[in-house]
């Protein structure tokens, strides 16, 4: 008992330092950041109420039935409160008014039933000499937590654009981690350590994140600079064959100094999101610059690439038609044959000169 008092003790102080951290981050968006803070506090409320039940479970006193059934109740309604909250961080879809409604069921009828436990019993139940028992319906929030991690695991993995693969093979075990104490704890009530895991995975997941922001660009989502340079070694390093697209927003000074650098940013995030929306299917997206982008795209052929660049043309003309500010692209491409003695830079080389000839050709056309 006192060894697992001292291990949610820790636990709190290590969600308290990193919720601190979140609280100074100003890289991440304000909306995952309030998540991830909310998350650690509610986890930082549970643990809490796990102490006060272990504390209170001591004594033999009908005075104390009260409280030890509210500190239950609190518990049991907010462990399913987390796997939401971090659902709604990486899945974007979950956020619109209508998915969020339906998925927010679970959460709402769990909370019901819980506090209806306070006199049913149903999760719960504490006699009036203050024992405490497993209720009929104990499995409930733990059945609606595996719901919302199943989601998570699932929305990760038909959601390409969110995180490549390596990411989701680092994110797997902080997910699957809570779930794996929750099952001990479940076939062995007197080990305590779904809470401090969580709270382990919690500081795992806010330096998760950081090690993102080294690798995606935070205006535009896409990847940054030097997660191309890193791709570009790979590539050099193993030989492997790619077609190397670069793609330039043409008259990116004119916006900025027609329509402000307002218009200059949005239309930077337009690019981007229509570019990844075209390649991501078959490669990789970085921005290399301020106006350009690179897109590395493994064991394809020119053709497809040829049609995909087509698609991207297609996108740029019907987000124009919205637009008072239109959005112009040069692209250029080049394949890298890992067997014609030609190294993925002189592919790069050879398609960022492609590019240079199609803005070249738009400007004839445009002047």
């Amino acid at each position: 008992m006192a060894t697992t008092i001292t291990i949610d003790i820790v636990a709190i102080i290590t969600l308290w330092f990193t919720t601190m951290m979140a609280k100074r981050n100003t890289v991440t968006s304000s909306y995952n950041n309030t998540l991830y803070i909310a998350a650690s506090a509610i986890a930082m409320v549970v643990i809490a109420m796990e102490i006060a039940t272990i504390l209170l479970a001591l004594y033999s006193d009908a005075s104390l039935v009260i409280p030890h059934r509210i500190a239950n109740v609190i518990g049991f309604s907010l462990t399913p409160v987390l796997p939401f909250l971090l659902l709604l961080f990486h899945c974007r879809q979950f956020r619109r008014s209508v998915q969020l409604a339906l998925v927010i069921c679970p959460l709402i009828i769990n909370a019901g039933v819980c506090i209806l436990s306070f006199d049913t019993g149903w999760i719960f139940f504490i006699n009036e000499q203050n024992q405490y028992m497993r209720g009929e319906w104990f499995l409930l929030p733990t059945l609606v937590s595996m719901f919302y991690f199943i989601l998570m695991v699932a929305a990760l993995y038909r959601n390409s654009n969110t995180l490549d693969l390596n990411d989701k093979k680092s994110l797997m075990p902080l997910i699957l981690l809570p779930v794996a104490a929750l099952v001990v704890q479940i076939v062995f009530p007197s080990i305590i350590c779904l809470w401090a895991s969580i709270a382990l995975c919690l500081l795992l997941y806010y330096v998760f994140l950081r090690e993102l922001h080294y690798k995606y660009d935070i205006q535009t989502g896409v990847k940054t600079r030097s997660a191309f340079e890193k791709e570009m070694h790979q590539y050099a390093k193993k030989a492997r064959d790619a077609v190397v697209i670069v793609i330039d927003i043409n008259n990116l000074k004119l916006c900025n100094d027609l329509y402000g650098h307002g218009a200059g940013d949005e239309t930077i995030s337009y690019a981007a999101q229509i570019i990844n929306q075209s390649f991501s299917s078959i490669g990789q997206v970085f921005r290399i610059g301020g106006d350009e982008f690179c897109v590395i795209c493994p064991k394809t052929t020119l053709e497809i690439v040829k049609r995909v660049c087509c698609k991207l043309e297609q996108l740029v003309a019907t987000l124009n038609a919205g637009l008072s500010h239109k959005i112009s692209l040069a692209y250029g491409y080049a394949l890298h044959d890992s067997h014609g003695g030609q190294d993925i830079y002189d592919a790069f080389a050879q398609a960022d000169q492609a590019m240079y000839s199609h803005k070249a050709k738009l400007k004839g056309l445009s002047g």
